[in-house]
């Protein structure tokens, strides 16, 4: 496995432009080499509305990985996200000719093709193809069906797709910049790949991404997601609603949330203050902590009450069992917890992207777990790809190693 190629996870949000780079080193580890970011322009809800302004921000944000790793970059796997994206469940089924009835990857590649085959308008394409389970002959629930017997072989998937020109625009700015784009992923699924536990996937669990310009959701149950999503409402709707009623700069509303909002009532003091500076002319302003907190919260509760009622009318809302991770630059704020807690009913944590060789610990943090998600997401493919035949112990080729790199390839 070569580790002169560099693997580069892109996320352009709309706070912020964040490009990770990593690599594989002797042992085989994954390890980080550098994390640029920029403040992000031209981009509103997951959506680039500006391809100029986009394209040179990301050179910018590639550059610097050039020049701090001396190495160059040829490929990048970039996030999708936005209230564009839909997810609809399809079928497949087909029938086992062999005389052994012995099912093989080619059985489930040919079903999944079924799957896909249903009809899209012209301006949606298939981003993600997520197997649900397998049904046999009439047996429900199998996980894997390679090697097993039977007649008839049945495939239930989650198809995410998303709008043919949001991606393309996507694409556009990327290779504008002068790189090559690998893959779009969907921003849900790096975030999966970065906090989520395998066991929070097993037992049913919903994972949030409160960013700045929306909020992305996706929902596992038994390992495999049910349900993907999202809201146009995120951080940036918090912040304008400071400079409305505080009558300040968005740049210093914005500042005031970062430093001192809190989305819940109940954990601050009335003893706590907070002095807004000075700005064009007027002196500082002390208002108690309180008040913030009062322009705060009815919007973060508006947003989780949305999530909710969207998801209760999708018959998807009682299978989260294991709770509610929150990641994204907004669950800093002090508050997050207590006040998801309270609107969902349900435990909540935050999402901390987990630690990569070589990450400084300023990153690891739920701002960047989209980023990182995504190049640990990157990295498992080039890892299953690259992996030499000779390197399998002879029980092991064709066996389960070899199944599961047939499953990435087919899956995503």
């Amino acid at each position: 496995m070569s580790s002169e190629l560099l693997i580069v996870g892109l996320d352009i949000g709309s706070m912020h432009v964040c490009a990770v780079a990593a690599d594989y080193g002797s042992e085989g580890q994954l390890r980080i080499r550098h994390v640029s970011e920029h403040p992000s322009e031209g981009v509103r809800s997951g959506v680039v509305i500006n391809i100029e302004t986009t394209m040179k921000i990301v050179q910018k944000a590639i550059e610097d990985i050039e020049l701090e790793t001396g190495r160059e970059v040829t490929e990048i796997t970039a996030g999708i996200a936005g209230t564009h994206i839909e997810a609809v469940l399809s079928e497949g089924v087909v029938g086992i000719s062999r005389k052994d009835n012995e099912i093989q990857s080619s059985d489930v590649r040919r079903s999944l093709d079924v799957a896909r085959s249903i009809d899209l308008p012209l301006d949606r394409e298939v981003l993600h193809t997520l197997v649900q389970d397998f049904t046999i002959d009439g047996r429900k629930g199998i996980r894997d069906p390679i090697d097993m017997i039977g007649r008839r072989l049945e495939t239930k998937v989650l198809m995410v797709t998303g709008d043919v020109t949001v991606s393309q625009n996507l694409k556009k700015c990327i290779s504008r910049a002068g790189y090559m784009n690998q893959k779009l992923v969907l921003q849900q699924i790096a975030d999966t790949e970065a906090v989520l536990t395998q066991e929070e996937r097993e037992i049913g669990t919903l994972l949030v991404n409160y960013g700045g310009g929306m909020c992305n959701m996706i929902g596992y149950r038994g390992s495999v997601p049910i349900y993907v999503g999202g809201i146009g409402l995120g951080g940036n709707e918090i912040t304008s609603d400071l400079v409305y009623i505080l009558n300040k700069p968005y740049e210093l509303a914005e500042k005031i949330k970062e430093e001192h909002g809190c989305c819940y009532e109940g954990l601050i003091d009335d003893n706590d203050h907070v002095v807004i500076p000075p700005v064009g002319g007027w002196p500082s302003v002390r208002i108690p902590q309180r008040e913030l907190c009062k322009i705060i919260e009815p919007r973060v509760a508006e947003t989780f009450s949305i999530m909710k009622n969207q998801l209760q009318k999708k018959r998807v809302f009682d299978h989260f069992h294991g709770g509610i991770v929150i990641t994204g630059g907004s669950s800093l704020m002090p508050g997050i917890v207590e006040i998801a807690s309270e609107i969902f009913g349900v435990p909540v944590r935050i999402g901390i992207p987990r630690w990569i060789e070589g990450l400084d610990e300023q990153y690891v943090s739920p701002k960047y777990a989209t980023a990182l998600g995504l190049v640990l997401y990157a990295g498992k493919r080039r890892r299953d790809h690259d992996q030499p035949e000779e390197s399998r112990s002879p029980e092991r080729k064709g066996g389960m190693i070899r199944k599961m790199k047939d499953f990435f390839d087919v899956l995503f």
